[in-house]
């Protein structure tokens, strides 16, 4: 069964940062506690307040160091008689709820109050002989003047001055009320001692063996049925209390030990970081600076800085607020920078040639970013890089992907749409333009360019005809759709030597 240790004081005073000497309240309820040893006396003898109740003490001891004691809370334990107070001489509440205070011990406990005169509030409700005896009240009040509250009632001055008047008649009654019950525990110790032999066997005249057996060898050999060992009661005694407790304290044993097996095992991640460091190191010294290939195996957010401070490089890793500096190993190469976090490994190729040397990093206390100092080895050497927030990086990538998904998905259904849609369109009317095209190009003509300052002549099979002004055909940002020149063709008699030339009448609409 468990104790008080230092550890269990030191556990329950975190209130108090730990500190014990000073200790003036704790609690120590519901630990299955078997005693009050000396480590809890001889440790915090400031205390004032102290919670015990819940466990299975027998004895109220070693309380005689804790002279600043004005509460103690023994409710639902093993108690059998009030003693070891006599030094507390603070003492102004006890509660002793559900204990086993007889009738054989009631008159000694309560004598041993009577020179606790601070003592104001007393809870003895629930033990045997505040159960069992209708005057208990009225002995206890008569007892102990100084009470002003007992079991959470008032104790009013017509009640005390009853009390005492009745008090000689009591205590006769209570003696002989002591006297049985130390006769039914007597008869009770001598049965238990006799069913210990539980077995009588007598040899029958046929020779067989007969067994005597009681119903408590029948609960332990267990030939009784479980439906009825689950509705037995059990007796109220300290005995049956003790089982009851030594199994709860198995059954929380048995949890923590369930708990402490399936928990995760504890990692050392120093010593795993310093297995990655080495092994990281001693694979990048046997390869060449070419072969380096970036990496983030720990998907660490950084960025690069070039404008802040000219003439260096600055990267910024965002590692963890409370992640320990410990776990971070960084190593400067002219042309590349490896940082092992965590047993991860980063490595990011320079925009530009570093010194070595001179090189350095921070750690930022408010944000936990570690920030890496590399001056150039050209200061004058121009920026590569353009600083910005990772997120925001990330951000306009996811943009820019919707946007492209978006358009392409417009294209797919406006395809969709109009490959469903027959449009019927009436035939577009011919322009003034195309008209006086149609009529000079009439017959089979083809317009012949002569560098006459934007004239064409008309030529009709071999003969020219009539010269046509291209201004008043086409606009004037039309007359560049030539596409195609044809060869020369030999000018008539008499006439002079022209490029001809074929326009694209599809371009000129």
């Amino acid at each position: 069964m468990p104790q008080i240790t230092r550890q269990l004081l030191r556990r329950r005073a975190e209130h108090n940062e730990g500190i014990l000497s000073t200790l003036e309240e704790i609690s120590l309820h519901q630990e299955e506690l078997e005693s009050i040893n000396e480590v809890l006396a001889t440790t915090c003898r400031k205390i004032k307040i102290l919670y015990l109740q819940n466990n299975i003490i027998p004895k109220m001891e070693n309380l005689h160091h804790m002279k600043d004691l004005q509460y103690l809370n023994l409710a639902l334990n093993n108690i059998t008689k009030i003693e070891g107070l006599g030094n507390c001489e603070f003492l102004n509440k006890l509660d002793l709820t559900v204990n086993f205070i007889d009738f054989d011990t009631l008159e000694e406990s309560i004598d041993h109050l009577v020179s606790r005169v601070t003592l104001r509030d007393l809870y003895l409700l629930g033990n045997p002989a505040q159960v069992n005896w209708p005057h208990f009240n009225d002995y206890v009040i008569a007892k102990l003047p100084q009470l002003q509250h007992l079991d959470g009632g008032e104790i009013t001055r017509s009640m005390q001055i009853k009390a005492r008047q009745q008090l000689p008649q009591l205590e006769v009654e209570l003696r002989h009320l002591a006297e049985q019950a130390r006769r039914k525990k007597a008869e009770k110790a001598s049965k238990v001692k006799k069913s210990s032999t539980t077995v009588n066997r007598t040899v029958a005249a046929s020779g067989a063996v007969v067994e005597d057996v009681d119903e408590d060898e029948d609960v332990r050999e267990g030939r009784v049925d479980d439906e009825d060992d689950a509705n037995r009661m059990t007796e109220n005694t300290p005995e049956e209390r003790v089982k009851i407790y030594q199994e709860l304290a198995q059954q929380k044993r048995e949890k923590e030990e369930r708990e402490r097996t399936n928990a995760p095992k504890e990692r050392d991640y120093e010593a795993e970081h310093a297995e990655s460091v080495t092994a990281v190191r001693q694979k990048e010294s046997e390869l060449p600076d070419m072969e380096i290939r970036q990496k983030n195996e720990g998907g660490w957010d950084f960025t690069w800085d070039e404008d802040s401070k000219p003439g260096h490089i600055i990267l910024e890793v965002h590692t963890p607020r409370f992640l320990d500096s410990s776990l971070i190993d960084v190593d400067v190469h002219p042309t590349y920078i490896s940082v092992i976090i965590k047993s991860k490994l980063l490595r990011l190729r320079l925009p530009s040639e570093v010194q070595v040397s001179t090189s350095r990093c921070q750690r930022s206390k408010t944000s936990g970013h570690l920030s890496v100092i590399m001056p150039k080895v050209n200061p004058r050497e121009p920026a590569l890089t353009v600083k910005m927030d990772p997120k925001q990086l990330r951000a306009n990538a996811n943009q820019a992907r919707q946007a492209s998904a978006s358009s392409s998905s417009s294209s797919a259904t406006n395809s969709a749409i109009n490959s469903r849609v027959k449009y019927t369109s009436k035939a577009k009317a011919p322009s003034i333009h195309e008209l006086m095209m149609q009529e000079a190009t009439s017959a089979g003509a083809t317009v012949v360019s002569a560098d006459n300052g934007g004239l064409l002549d008309a030529q009709v099979g071999s003969q020219f005809s009539k010269a046509v002004d291209v201004a008043n055909i086409i606009p004037q940002k039309k007359q560049d759709a030539i596409l195609e020149v044809l060869p020369p063709t030999p000018p008539p008699a008499g006439g002079n030597a022209s490029l001809i030339t074929e326009l694209d009448m599809t371009a000129l609409d």
